[in-house]
């Protein structure tokens, strides 16, 4: 444990918050284009047009509309 201004902090909750506060970090800034994450998103982002349930699940809500 290690002591901040008197409020004793354990080391695994350090690196929960210093891994918490890179990962806001990483998701404001354009780094956030180069992850792994961002690569699957455009793929599927990609297949989108091929996929026709978004069609359905809107003719379904237009007709309970």
């Amino acid at each position: 444990m290690i002591t901040i201004l008197g409020i004793k902090v354990s080391y695994e909750a350090l690196a929960f918050l210093a891994l918490f506060l890179g990962s806001e970090i990483v998701g404001a800034s354009k780094l956030k284009e180069n992850s792994i994450v961002q690569v699957i998103l455009s793929g599927i982002n990609a297949l989108k047009p091929l996929r026709k349930e978004d069609d359905q699940i809107q003719r379904i809500k237009d007709t309970f509309k």
